[in-house]
């Protein structure tokens, strides 16, 4: 698998997604703990809670399609940072007395600005991170650091003060990433990048995505009966699901990142899968009245689920024509099986037990018709058909494949290779903008590890001449980060 080359965007990005989650997790608890003691109100805000968050994700893309220009984009950016910061000062209670009414308004408001912003970072998340080897990975590290972060402030120092510090550091990277001028700003501004062309065969047909879509949401909503259970026992006093288990779903963000990072994700819908089997018995755990066992092992599994529920769409949404929109599927589609799962809080240990199973089976067979199995292949089947090696058309394949490329990034690989045109000339020739063109060449300059034109060709035709001559030049892999 190559390496894959990790710069300072993908650090930042990986840090902003630890902050924006750390938020996500700790604006919940706080809303969970404060409606605890509203009776009727706190039961209404805890069925509205969920659903403000759905409209605030969807409410992203919409500005996308409404506001085109950089300018409005950055400064809806900035406006919904600022009210949800205002929303969260009054539900803490910082400026104003406490009042049902302004209550109720204030976690509204700053849930839909929760989801806005959930619905931004997961885009540049997805436009971060295209066609990269490391996105699990990186991203585990950053839901890991949120896990651990959240429990610092509620164990360590007052909620309301740890909360306040945590808005602060959010609003201070989105003021970086708003008012910076440099490309990534641009980028994540700017409209998605473009991945192919429409019908070309390296994106997922329909019936490929709604099986991918329908396997790994069922995998989850396994979780989510299992969820159901959890929530009765906390609401009953019998035990609490924000006492120190949870630090194990800082485990389950990185075993899933791990996971969902095999062999290019190709093994992410098996990962799941697995998990979801690991899932099943929970329930039985819990009632033998192996709480905090049965409670560990359930955070590990729920969030290595979000993972790759993460992953999938954000693998997915840079090859849809509405990339923005897909990218915070994830978050939706886990909010949506929150709200489902309440129907099924009455039933038995039992009867939860075989609805998982048969999610389970269902999940199975989308997963066999989505062909999202990795097949085992044999020494020769492992080997590309390249066919005539002196064809550059095999070997640009071959070259885009092992670096990751995405097939518009090839394309202006074979551009460059075929003429020395002008950025200009090679827009035209793709029909895209030049900014576009630079775009995606400097997604090749990442992935290849290089800095020019020149250097790119030269990796280029130093990969082709050890594909033809092997036994010539045996550490160019180990040189161009292969392992």
């Amino acid at each position: 698998m190559q390496k894959g080359v990790i710069n300072k965007k993908h650090i930042f990005l990986t840090i902003l997604f630890a902050v924006y989650m750390s938020e996500y997790m700790l604006s919940l608890i706080c809303m969970d703990r404060s409606a605890y003691a509203l009776a009727e109100t706190g039961a209404m805000l805890h069925y509205l809670k969920t659903p403000a968050l759905m409209a605030g994700f969807l409410l992203f893309p919409l500005s996308r399609r409404l506001g085109r220009s950089i300018r409005i984009r950055r400064t809806l950016f900035i406006c919904l940072n600022l009210i949800y910061i205002t929303g969260m000062i009054l539900i803490t209670g910082a400026v104003l007395p406490e009042g049902i009414p302004v209550y109720m308004a204030s976690c509204i408001i700053s849930l839909l600005a929760l989801g806005f912003l959930g619905g931004a970072v997961y885009y540049y998340m997805a436009a971060g991170f295209v066609n990269h080897p490391c996105m699990g990975r990186l991203s585990g590290i950053g839901g890991a650091a949120a896990f651990l972060i959240q429990t610092a402030a509620l164990y360590m120092i007052s909620s309301p003060t740890a909360l306040l510090i945590l808005l602060l550091a959010g609003f201070v990277i989105s003021l970086y990433i708003t008012l910076s001028t440099h490309q990534f700003s641009e980028l994540i501004f700017d409209e998605p990048l473009e991945y192919a062309e429409k019908g070309d065969s390296a994106l997922p047909g329909k019936n490929i995505i709604f099986a991918g879509i329908a396997s790994i949401t069922l995998c989850y909503m396994i979780c989510g009966m299992t969820d159901t259970i959890l929530i009765s026992m906390n609401f009953a006093g019998d035990m609490s699901i924000y006492a120190w288990p949870r630090l194990f779903g800082a485990v389950g963000y990185i075993i899933g990142g791990v996971l969902a990072d095999l062999q290019n994700r190709k093994w992410l819908h098996t990962s799941a899968f697995a998990m979801s089997l690991l899932c099943i018995p929970i329930p039985l755990i819990l009632a033998q009245g192996s709480f905090y066992f049965g409670v560990c092992l359930y955070y590990i599994i729920v969030v290595a689920q979000i993972v790759f529920l993460n992953i999938y769409f954000w693998d997915l949404a840079p090859k849809t024509s509405h990339p923005e929109f897909w990218s915070g599927m994830s978050r939706i589609l886990a909010s949506a099986v929150s709200m489902i799962m309440p129907l099924f809080s009455g039933i038995s240990v039992m009867s939860a037990v075989i609805i998982e199973v048969v999610f389970t089976l269902t999940a199975m067979i989308f997963i066999v018709s989505g062909g999202f199995f990795p097949k085992r292949e044999t020494a020769a089947a492992a080997l590309p058909e390249t066919g005539n090696p002196n064809t550059p058309v095999d070997h640009i394949a071959l070259f885009s494949e092992r670096y990751n490329l995405t097939p518009r990034e090839r394309d202006l690989l074979k551009l460059m290779l075929e003429r020395d045109d002008e950025i200009q000339d090679l827009a035209a020739s793709m029909n895209v903008s030049t900014r576009t063109v630079y775009r995606h060449l400097n997604n090749i300059y990442e992935k290849t590890g290089t800095e020019t034109r020149y250097a790119i060709m030269r990796l280029y035709y130093e990969t082709k001449e050890s594909a033809l001559y092997p036994s010539e030049s045996p550490s160019l892999n180990c040189i161009h980060g292969q392992n």
